[in-house]
């Protein structure tokens, strides 16, 4: 073959192969914008779906104190509230596009629409109790104002007159301590006591209508009877509309509830955590591809040039060698130092793209690692919010029913039989666990202590009150020499030491744990060390779906310019150790300031 045959054949290879390279770049450029794309959307759903959760969080709170305090601020608030709630629902139908997403959407239309109906009616029925409660609060007054002046001073000396006068005024101060009672606490007592009030009053109005002698008296009768009746109406209507309200405000709540939880957290949520997931894994499989694409090309030019010619095959294979030396780099994750090639020739250029590439495969590695550090951000907001949400709603509930059982308990404790007064006691018992138990998933969900007392007094009061609570012996060393730390550096240091004390807890089986967070030469080291059961540390590179908790101490490790370390034997115990550099802590503390 000739030279020119060869240089023709030679050049359209090398033509093919930079051809080749074009398309990789090319297909990893749209995949990269592509899914770059699709993880901002599922990005701005995700904010969504958490702004809507929290509306609806919110809404349900200004209701609530609006039913207990009438406020006109918290009727303001739940529509405010509400309309922020169809704001972001409007956005979230805008950026859906899929069709569950749309079910989704008109699943959380109609539940909004649902809970804004049965919002509105509760405040107009909290609005017309207030109105009727005014009404029976002047008819009573009136009621025991006339007979305190008008017809008791009638017979003054006539004890069965004074006697029935007397209680009629009684009933009605029963009659409006029931209504109020039974207001404030709906309980079966309160309604059998509005009853009694009403039957006594009847039978002491009976029996003044029989004494009456005057036909003041018969007047003074009939304007009671008038009076009692209008008195007797509105406490059944003031009982009834409370009955209402509380049922309506528990169909609020279910609707609330099932939009919240059911539909955002436990369908949107998750849906969107997934697309997440998939679009990082075409991502990674597309760089995969253009990887190999850009180096079977540098080995087609690398393999047919040593045909040409003794001279350009030495300076090929040096050039190619350099190339093999930079695809090996990139394949090993160093993209920070460039293929050294000069000239102007096509390997000149071939390696210039090359480093182009590796300048922007690192460029989007570094946003990628700022996109997953914002998703952590972002999730440790939920789980902060999550346990706002925990300790405003339902500790509070549960701290209410338990002030409620206490009341019970002093209220008819002493007259109940020891077998329900002994069943009343498990149920306070049960209700104060309830308490404990919800504080300590609120203060693993929000931990404030590093907010509280800074990173080492919050690490070591946490791990005291681990080790107490599993009956650990403990062993705590913190001593980092007045280190200025940033704060999202702290709490990312305190997350990792409480997933692996999580760890030990499930899995390590011990009896004695050793903490350890210090400045050592040049990098912040913190060591969780358990005497436990251990297990084959290969066998986290093998299989990471099945050590999840282990793959995301180091991936935490990773976001913070550490490295996660984790040694252990079986039967020896674990040892997992994360060293930071102080350089990377001295400069991300600028960047804070």
């Amino acid at each position: 073959m000739s030279l020119r045959k060869r240089l023709i054949v030679f050049v359209l290879l090398f033509g093919s192969a930079v051809l080749t390279n074009i398309f990789a770049l090319i297909y990893l450029a749209r995949s990269i914008s592509s899914s770059l794309n699709a993880i901002e959307d599922i990005r701005q759903r995700q904010l969504v779906a958490v702004q809507m959760n929290a509306h609806l969080r919110d809404s349900e709170a200004a209701l609530y104190r609006y039913q207990i305090n009438g406020e006109v601020g918290f009727k303001s608030q739940f529509i405010e509230q509400m309309q922020n709630f169809s704001h972001d629902l409007g956005q979230y139908r805008l950026l859906a596009g899929e069709e569950n997403e749309l079910q989704w959407a008109s699943t959380l239309e109609a539940a909004y629409q649902q809970a804004l109906s049965t919002g509105n009616a509760l405040i107009k029925l909290r609005d017309d109790q207030t109105g009727r409660l005014g009404d029976f609060l002047n008819a009573q007054s009136r009621l025991s104002i006339f007979l305190s002046n008008e017809v008791m001073p009638n017979r003054l000396d006539d004890p069965e007159y004074q006697s029935i006068v007397s209680n009629m005024q009684d009933s009605s101060r029963a009659m409006l301590s029931a209504v109020t009672g039974y207001l404030a606490s709906p309980e079966e007592t309160k309604r059998v006591q509005f009853t009694d009030a009403v039957v006594a009053f009847q039978q002491a109005m009976n029996a003044f209508g029989e004494i009456t002698q005057t036909e003041d008296e018969k007047r003074s009768a009939d304007e009671i009877l008038v009076t009692f009746n209008h008195l007797k109406a509105l406490g059944s209507q003031l009982i009834s509309g409370r009955d209402l309200q509380q049922s309506l405000y528990a169909n609020f709540i279910s609707i609330i509830f099932n939009a919240g939880q059911q539909t955002i957290v436990g369908k949107i949520e998750p849906h969107e955590t997934e697309k997440f997931t998939r679009e990082q894994q075409a991502l990674l499989n597309a760089v995969g591809v253009a990887s190999v694409a850009s180096i079977a090309a540098a080995v087609v030019i690398s393999v047919f040039a040593v045909l040409f010619m003794f001279q350009l095959s030495r300076q090929i294979n040096t050039r190619a060698a350099a190339l093999l030396d930079g695809a090996g780099r990139v394949t090993h994750g160093n993209l920070e130092e460039p293929v050294t090639i000069t000239g102007d020739d096509e390997f000149g250029r071939l390696a210039e793209s090359f480093n182009k590439m590796m300048l922007e495969l690192a460029n989007r590695e570094d946003r990628l690692r700022a996109m997953v550090g914002r998703m952590a951000q972002i999730q440790d907001e939920e789980r902060r919010l999550i346990g706002l949400d925990l300790h405003d709603g339902l500790t509070q509930l549960i701290i209410s029913a338990n002030m409620h059982l206490n009341t019970l308990n002093s209220q008819i404790g002493s007259r109940l039989n020891a077998q329900t007064l002994q069943s009343l006691d498990v149920s306070r018992t049960l209700i104060k666990q309830s308490i404990d138990e919800a504080r300590r998933v609120i203060s693993e969900l929000r931990p404030t202590m590093v907010e509280d007392l800074g990173l080492e007094l919050g690490l070591r009061q946490y791990v005291t009150e681990v080790c107490e609570e599993q009956n650990w012996k403990s062993e705590i060393i913190t001593d980092t020499h007045g280190l200025q730390i940033e704060h999202s550096v702290e709490a990312s240091i305190f997350r990792i030491a409480q997933e692996a004390l999580t760890n030990v807890r499930k899995h390590a089986q011990t009896q004695r744990v050793r903490v350890e967070l210090s400045a050592e030469d040049q990098s912040l080291v913190l060591r969780v060390q358990d005497w436990g059961q251990g297990f084959d540390a290969l066998l986290i590179q093998k299989d990471e779906a099945e050590h999840l908790g282990l793959v995301s101490l180091q991936e935490r490790a990773q976001m913070i310019n550490g490295v996660c370390k984790i040694k252990s034997r079986q039967g020896e115990g674990t040892s997992v150790e994360v060293l930071i550099p102080l350089a990377s802590l001295a400069q991300r503390s600028e960047d804070g300031k």
